[in-house]
């Protein structure tokens, strides 16, 4: 049996956290419960994606510092030689943690988030006031000259903050910032999502918000990173780039792993494919199921570029939908 060879590991070590923030794909229903994996499987997990070829982690949740076990895990990345990506919301980012974190060897960035341009409004959206904290982190690597990576997620009231966000890191020299507007509310309750619509960026406004983006792009050029809100010709050069491929888009996409073991190739907690349980192994044979999701994800490409005809379209959202109505 042929497995597909894996580059990249996404694990999410937990669900829990210490934040509620109201637009969280992960705070729905069954998954505020999800079980974590222990310390020797997630380490296992670790050891095989080394001896199969892997080369760089994103090690997320959830919140990471949740687990008492976490310098523990990232530890064991450092004894492989694992590259890694740490991903924390840094409101339990206390200076002992940041210098522990920025010893290791093999951390290559730090992702954190800010979710509007004032303390206020980012403690609105998430519940905590994390604002001073993520700043105090991002400012801290940059000294250390450890990049950092800051995702910030804007709600529809909160779309004319993206410059000032931006102004606000751009003097960091060894930070670049991604701004989405909020498509979705992932996997939240019809309640949730009802009590939380306000927060919901409309298609109509995507056009608007990527023509301001672009132009953020050319003011700030070594600060903004790769937008998700793309237009018609940006998702057709790339199906052109990549259809020829045998493994189509997968050959770039990392592997991701949630707390429960489960095994797939989606960020998204709605994806339809589940390739086993990665502490069993986290090898993927490329088998009929294997070549069935390549097929569907052609088949969901060209949906959503048929979508972005219209408007300008946010794509991993749009890709998630439609593989759930095609499988």
């Amino acid at each position: 049996m042929e497995y597909y060879k894996l580059n990249s590991l996404y694990i999410e070590v937990t669900h829990a956290c210490n934040q509620h923030c109201r637009h969280c794909y992960l705070d729905g229903g069954i998954h505020k419960k999800c079980a974590e994996m222990t310390t020797e499987q997630i380490k296992n997990i670790f050891a095989e994606f080394k001896a199969q070829g892997g080369r760089y982690v994103i090690f997320t949740g959830g919140e990471p510092l949740m687990r008492s076990d976490v310098f523990e895990l990232l530890d064991c990345l450092e004894i492989l030689g694992l590259r890694f990506t740490f991903a924390s919301n840094s409101l339990g980012m206390n200076r002992e943690r940041l210098e522990k974190l920025a010893s290791y060897r093999c951390l290559e960035e730090y992702f954190t988030s800010i979710l509007g341009a004032t303390p206020e409004k980012h403690k609105a959206i998430c519940g905590k006031d994390s604002f001073e904290s993520a700043l105090n982190a991002i400012r801290f690597f940059d000294e250390k000259g450890i990049s950092t990576f800051v995702q910030a997620t804007l709600a529809k009231d909160y779309l004319d903050d993206a410059e000032e966000i931006l102004k606000l890191l751009s003097d960091f020299q060894n930070c670049s910032v991604k701004i989405t507007p909020i498509a979705s509310l992932g996997c939240k309750s019809e309640t949730e999502i009802e009590e939380n619509k306000e927060l919901i960026v409309s298609p109509k406004q995507f056009a608007e918000f990527h023509k301001n983006l672009s132009e953020l792009c050319e003011k700030y050029p070594n600060c903004v990173g790769d937008d998700n809100i793309l237009s018609y010709q940006q998702i057709s050069e790339t199906i052109d780039e990549y259809k020829e491929n045998p493994l189509y888009s997968l050959f770039w996409h990392s592997v991701c792993v949630r707390p429960n073991g489960d095994l797939s190739f989606s960020y998204n907690m709605n994806n339809p494919f589940v390739f086993g349980k990665a502490y069993e192994s986290i090898k993927i044979p490329m088998d009929e199921k294997f070549f069935e999701y390549i097929d569907l994800l052609k088949k969901a490409d060209e949906l959503v570029l048929n979508d972005a005809k219209e408007h300008e379209v946010e794509y991993d959202t749009l890709v998630d939908k439609y593989l759930s109505v095609l499988k």
